[in-house]
């Protein structure tokens, strides 16, 4: 464990300068990277990288994330819904303004009291994902197939296990499995510490507030001049500046989250913020999240280190899997249970600590932990070479990590992965 945690902070540096995005052309050439997590996940994945010669898979440990889910948020629909009939009422809506309530009151039918549930997307999302890895790793599943999955106790996460399962189920006729979900499984899927707030350090919390002051005051994001364009009083129904800042926060997360919907969606909701005003806006949120489930140096980071016990679950289950015949070991969790995690890891070069909030988003993108995001590893063997081989794939496509790589492909050794 020492060994590890020496390695992420010796190399950590090096990575991110390595790992460094032009982040601002990626999103302005596709606007939908700004929604961050409610990013759809990329249903075009790549063949990955066949193993050396002679090596086989026969074995697949993988953790991900729920899939596609309406906007996560106490009563948020429900919450916009009233501020936007409260304007029109009063007559305060500018003529965007009531084309915005006349579109969410006709589709608020369909949304109604279902935030944070699993869409028709997210299930289809897993069901994708699943015959990615029967179609990529055909060996695993020769012969009988066993499978052994848990989940967190969210609704979400229970029917995007399922999904995954009954679509490898409907593949392979010889697959069985075993699931389960509740309270033991929290333990590493989703730590308590992830629900709370205590290494968000108040010189955290000032950062934040710095960064956010300077991406308003450049006139990056002018709430004046958005909430403007929306309301002709718009002091008289958010009455102070945090009020604007909440109400366009949760605007910009609706906005985020309607591709995710399965109804058609009124164009007018895409037309709320400029690209530059949701790239902005993003820029933010990024840095939040960051440094809460980041390797942030100005936090105590104790959401990375209690996937620690995650890790810990990889490696100890492996070769116990092997012994009682499982080929997939499979869990389901959320994006807070795969940023830190990844950051733990420093896949990717995510274990990378920024000071700057301005950079962290060249090195540590909320948009690469989409909905169903997913971390593989596959495991090969081979006849004539003692060596286990584990391919990293990070949305179904060839991760790295900060230990040296065996052969192209993001192939890693087994006898390096387990010390780690």
């Amino acid at each position: 464990m020492k060994r590890f945690a020496t390695v992420i902070c010796l190399l950590a540096a090096c990575g991110a300068a390595q790992a460094q995005h032009d982040t601002r052309a990626e999103v302005m050439a596709d606007i939908e990277r700004s929604g961050g997590t409610y990013y759809l996940y990329p249903m075009d994945q790549p063949a990955p990288t066949p193993a050396p010669k002679g090596y086989q898979p026969f074995y697949v440990s993988h953790v991900g994330r729920h899939g596609s889910r309406f906007a996560l948020g106490n009563r948020i629909y429900e919450d916009l819904l009233e501020i936007w009939t409260s304007g029109h009422e009063k007559g305060w809506l500018t003529p965007q303004g009531e084309a915005v309530y006349e579109a969410l009151t006709a589709l608020y039918p369909e949304i109604a009291r279902r935030e944070g549930n699993l869409t028709r997307k997210g299930q289809d999302q897993h069901r994708y994902i699943a015959s990615q890895i029967y179609k990529n790793f055909p060996a695993v599943f020769k012969g009988p197939t066993r499978a052994e999955a848990v989940s967190t106790v969210s609704h979400r996460v229970i029917v995007s296990m399922f999904s995954f399962l009954d679509e490898l189920d409907n593949l392979d006729r010889d697959f069985t499995f075993g699931a389960d979900y509740g309270q033991p499984y929290q333990s590493y899927l989703l730590p308590d510490v992830i629900d709370s707030d205590a290494d968000r350090t108040e010189q955290a919390a000032q950062k934040f507030d710095r960064f956010l002051e300077s991406v308003v005051s450049s006139g990056e994001v002018d709430i004046e001049a958005l909430l403007g364009r929306w309301f002709s009083q718009p002091d008289s129904l958010l009455t102070d500046t945090a009020a604007g800042l909440d109400f366009c926060g949760d605007m910009h997360t609706f906005v985020s989250s309607l591709d995710n919907l399965d109804v058609p969606v009124p164009e007018v909701f895409y037309s709320l913020f400029t690209p530059k005003e949701r790239y902005a806006i993003w820029r933010v949120e990024n840095y939040g999240a960051y440094a809460l489930l980041g390797r942030s140096p100005d936090s105590e980071n104790l959401r990375v280190q209690a996937m620690q016990a995650l890790w810990d679950d990889f490696r100890d289950k492996a070769e116990a899997d092997w012994r009682d015949g499982v080929q997939l070991r499979l869990r389901f969790a959320h994006d807070s249970t795969l940023m830190p995690l990844l950051s733990l890891l420093d896949v990717n070069g995510m274990g990378a600590r920024i000071e700057d909030p301005a950079q962290v988003e060249h090195y540590w993108r909320s948009f690469d932990i989409p909905m169903a995001c997913n971390l593989q590893l596959v495991f090969f063997k081979s006849k004539k070479n003692p060596d286990i081989l584990v391919q990293i794939l990070l949305n179904g496509r060839e991760a790295t990590l900060p230990i040296e790589m065996a052969a192209p492909g993001s192939f890693y050794r087994w006898d390096d992965l387990k010390k780690l």
